[in-house]
């Protein structure tokens, strides 16, 4: 029978006064934070569009409108290609992109006349060329020009092929996004502060103005310093109570009382043993992991259902809306980063937290099946990552949609069926894309929630986490669940802060939209988790190196609590148990051929 838990008087009000103080105020101001987020959400949703109308003609001599704009030493990318386009545009697209009119050809003076200056007809010099009677330079602002461009990266993509006229292709990456932007904004159609790139171009509408967010950092950082308060006050809350440790004597030594408040634990304490041992407890054994990967779950599983209000699952449209969602969404990039880094996180989280079993040899009865079901969320949590990785349709995830996809048409037998099937035809395309949204959002995700939950419980049914028989324990202190769950938020909370700061600074990749799933994929690189799978292709037969090897890991994985020998019951609740040396010894191995493939991927000169 376990002994009394004592209920001493808690020294130290001021502390826990000001504990208090700062959680409520951290709870107003993250308040007062949400509702400035929807204050903009709604602003952004009801801000009229601009419709795209030629800009009013500003009195000017002809020396002023063919004068080149003035750079500042710093000049913008819409300052350069104002320049640019004076430079390479202008003389044939009018200084207001009106086009090779009568008007604006007398502004030219001598050179009115484009035909008989010899200049642009049929016996123009070596470096000039001939501009057509019957299809003059089109105008690229007002009712009806740029009609067959969508969006800015259409715009672009036309630019640096096509132009300029007299030599086409000309235009590096860099000057053609300088003069899109120039035109974008001469049709008053460029979102004021957005530098236009791969990232972001897709979503711009050429013929209406959308509107960019703005000062999102801001309240990033705001939120990062509310969630640094909390994790503040759960440190001070350490200080501030006490909670009972059992003495091996059998007395009840009070190290830290639960407050009168928590006489009655409520739901989430109710999810935890009422106590566990303080050895088995520490950070420096359980590394956190278990509490944190479920922390990064729920992340994923809120951050994943607000994104699908605005993810479109088709070819044309999956990148521009996640380009939207990122750029034009209030706080968009932040809820899309906070997925991507939260994804990137749970996948190293639970691989940290199978090394910790493995290596503790916690993997032993009752708590083999638990150790199985442990596998199979680090394996469902690869295939969410991978799924979401293909969910961007860019060209930044051409290796993992081709060569991932066409690993299992390796497969002896039935590879095409269980191609056609996983893709939903034999060719990638939309119906590949939705199959993936499926499995992402329905299928994957549901076996998720049923594992975690099943995991969870067989924790409590297995007596919690391993720990040595009561007879064979060198010390009996315990921890109460009020002190359990103080540490779990403290470390989930300090990962927010972690999480906030790292979407802030480090947005998720996103690129141009993916127009062909046959380009070249020299150097296409798989996702970070895969990388070591790509290495061992470069080394022989797809079917043996990218299938049947991972699956032999995994099933040495599986085997472990079955055929390796196993920590005696006192050597549980420490790490490197001598009972377990030869998983150790395996399990270190594979871990390092994993790290090492991984590695040699990412060196330039690799294959």
């Amino acid at each position: 029978m376990q002994p009394p838990i004592s209920s001493s008087p808690k020294p130290g009000l001021s502390r826990s006064g000001l504990a208090r103080g700062l959680f409520y105020a951290c709870l107003a101001g993250m308040l007062l934070l949400i509702g400035w987020w929807s204050y903009r959400t709604i602003g952004t949703a009801s801000a009229p569009q601009a419709t795209p109308t030629r800009p009013a003609p500003t009195p000017a001599s002809n020396a002023e409108r063919l004068a080149k704009p003035a750079l500042a030493a710093q000049a913008s990318q819409l300052g350069q290609g104002a320049a640019l386009y004076w430079g390479v545009c202008m003389a044939c697209h009018g200084d207001r992109g009106e086009g090779l009119t009568n008007e604006w050809r007398a502004v030219f003076g001598e050179d009115e006349n484009c035909w008989t200056s010899k200049c642009h007809a049929a016996n123009h010099p070596p470096q000039g060329f001939t501009i057509p009677r019957d299809r003059l330079p089109p105008a690229v602002t007002g009712p009806g020009s740029l009609s067959r461009f969508t969006t800015a990266q259409q715009l672009y993509d036309y630019l640096v092929v096509t132009m300029p006229w007299w030599k086409p292709g000309s235009l590096t990456p860099e000057k053609g996004w300088q003069v899109t932007a120039y035109i974008l904004k001469l049709n008053g159609a460029l979102p004021q502060g957005v530098v236009l790139d791969p990232t972001v171009a897709s979503a711009i509408p050429v013929h209406h103005l959308v509107a960019a967010t703005q000062n999102d950092q801001t309240g990033e950082l705001i939120l990062a310093g509310l969630l640094g308060l909390v994790v503040l006050v759960l440190v001070l809350q350490r200080f501030a109570k006490r909670s009972a440790v059992v003495a091996p004597s059998g007395a009840a030594t009070a190290v830290e009382t639960p407050a009168p408040a928590r006489s009655r634990p409520n739901f989430l304490h109710h999810l935890h043993p009422p106590t566990i041992p303080a050895a088995q407890a520490r950070w420096r054994y359980t590394l956190g992991t278990g509490g944190l990967a479920i922390f990064l779950f729920l992340v994923l599983l809120v951050t994943g259902i607000l994104e699908m209000f605005y993810y479109i699952p088709t070819p044309d449209r999956a990148t521009i809306s996640i380009q939207t969602i990122a750029h034009f969404v209030p706080y968009g990039g932040l809820i899309r980063n906070l997925h991507y880094w939260g994804a990137q996180a749970l996948v190293m989280v639970l691989f940290i937290h199978v090394l910790r079993i493995t290596l503790t040899g916690a993997y032993k009865q009752p708590r083999r099946f638990n150790y199985l079901l442990g596998l199979s969320l680090l394996v469902l949590t690869v295939a969410l990552d991978f799924t979401g990785y293909i969910l961007r349709w860019d060209q930044g995830t051409s290796w993992a949609l081709v060569v991932g996809t066409n690993l299992i048409k390796a497969i002896p037998g039935f590879g095409n069926q269980l191609y056609e099937f996983a893709i939903g035809g034999v060719q990638l395309g939309s119906a590949a894309l939705l199959r993936f949204y499926s499995w992402h959002t329905f299928g994957l995700t549901l076996a998720m929630i049923v594992a975690v939950i099943w995991h969870i419980f067989r924790i409590r049914r297995d007596g919690g986490i391993a720990v040595p028989p009561p007879a064979l324990r060198q010390s009996e202190e315990r921890i109460s669940r009020f002190e359990l769950v103080r540490r779990e938020l403290l470390l989930m909370t300090a990962a927010a802060v972690a999480l906030v700061l790292l979407s802030t600074f480090w947005p998720a990749p996103v690129t141009a939209p993916l127009t062909s799933t046959t380009a070249a994929l020299s150097d296409a690189r798989a996702p970070w988790f895969f990388l070591w799978v790509q290495q061992l292709l470069k080394f022989g037969d797809p079917f043996l190196l990218g299938v049947l090897l991972p699956l032999i890991l995994l099933t040495i994985l599986i085997l472990i609590p079955y055929l390796f020998p196993k920590p005696a019951d006192s050597e549980l609740g420490r790490w490197f148990p001598k009972g377990g040396r030869l998983v150790q010894i395996l399990i270190g191995v594979l871990t390092l051929l994993l790290i090492g493939l991984t590695l040699w991927a990412l060196l330039p000169a690799a294959g």
